[in-house]
């Protein structure tokens, strides 16, 4: 066991992590009944004493060894260590593995190989960090470690500061919005209070209404039935020329008729021409009641264009002869009568 070695590792372990491998190893202090953090600084010679008295329970200690270094998340035993060459080492050491575990896990060991590679990392580790002694080493880092806790505190303090300017700014947010939430449900409720003004007034005109489209309803399908009529007549005269051309004879026929209602067709244009009236239905009503359908001997209505309110509404003298064609072939058969004599 090289003592002086082990001397100079006890002398590098922190003030805390000596007081619980103390502890942990049930090693009596002579003149001290409890170590703490501000007695063990002044007993430092009297503990390094009494651990290499109790040589044994150091190295059985170090030879069961499994720690996590401070930058590294895996567990480092005491096996790992000593599989390591003095370069690896270098890097354990600055991924947070303190020194004295290190050279304990080395020296613990019952391989001289181990012992030799403690002595040459010893070496390595004084020269890449230019210190005569790990008593340097371990201060060096021990004022870094200050210096980042000092950092530490000085951020922690900004942050604070930081974190009560939030506050305030979250507080003054938190006022505002509690300002716009109650306008909010203000606006919420005028608005609800229109719309249900709104409402009323919709139903009311939907009552209103409600007769006129039932009205309307009927008309459209009235009208529709006249208009599908008038598709069918159209098709049925596409091809009247055989009638149409019996029109030359009838000169005058026609003169004596007004016929209401316009299926506009081919042999009604011609007998147009040779002096049969004829009134289309959307100006039935403007003649319904003038001299100009007193006129007139005798009055045809083509029911199947004419509506029934349209119907009503002529006046018909008591010497006018009335014909009421329900369809188109009625019509035709009649005219075709008329020129035939």
């Amino acid at each position: 066991m090289d003592k002086e070695l082990w001397k100079e590792i006890i002398g590098v372990i922190p003030d805390t992590e000596l007081i619980r491998i103390i502890k942990s190893l049930n090693i009596k202090i002579k003149g001290f009944r409890e170590l703490n953090t501000k007695n063990i600084s002044s007993s430092k010679k009297i503990v390094t004493v009494q651990l290499m008295n109790n040589s044994e329970k150091i190295i059985k200690y170090y030879n069961n060894l499994n720690i996590k270094p401070m930058n590294s998340g895996k567990q480092i035993s005491s096996e790992y260590i000593r599989s390591l060459g003095k370069e690896k080492l270098i890097t354990l050491y600055e991924d947070g593995l303190n020194l004295h575990f290190i050279f304990g896990a080395l020296l613990s060991s019952e391989k001289t190989e181990h012992h030799n590679i403690a002595k040459d990392f010893k070496i390595l580790i004084l020269k890449k960090y230019q210190k005569n002694n790990l008593a340097e080493i371990q201060m060096n880092k021990d004022n870094e470690q200050s210096g980042i806790a000092q950092n530490v505190k000085v951020n922690v303090k900004k942050i604070e500061k930081k974190l009560d300017e939030y506050k305030k700014k979250n507080q003054q947010l938190t006022k505002e919005l509690n300002t716009l939430s109650k306008k909010y449900k203000e606006d919420i409720k005028v608005l609800t209070d229109s719309n249900n003004v709104l409402k009323k007034e919709l139903k009311s005109e939907k009552e209103t209404s409600k007769a006129n489209e039932k009205k309307m309803v009927e008309i459209n399908s009235e009208l529709f039935r006249y208009n599908q009529q008038l598709r069918e007549a159209q098709e049925m005269l596409s091809n009247t020329n055989e009638v149409a051309s019996s029109i030359e004879e009838a000169q005058n026929l026609f003169s004596e008729i007004l016929i209401l209602g316009d299926p506009q067709n081919e042999i009604i244009d011609n007998l147009r021409k040779k002096g049969l009236n004829v009134v289309n239905t959307r100006d039935i009503l403007q003649i319904s009641n003038t001299d100009f359908i007193k006129s007139f001997s005798e009055i045809w209505i083509l029911s199947f264009l004419v509506p029934a309110q349209y119907k009503r509404r002529i006046k018909i003298e008591k010497n006018q002869l009335i014909n009421d064609f329900k369809d188109f072939k009625a019509l035709r058969e009649e005219l075709e009568r008329r020129m035939n004599g």
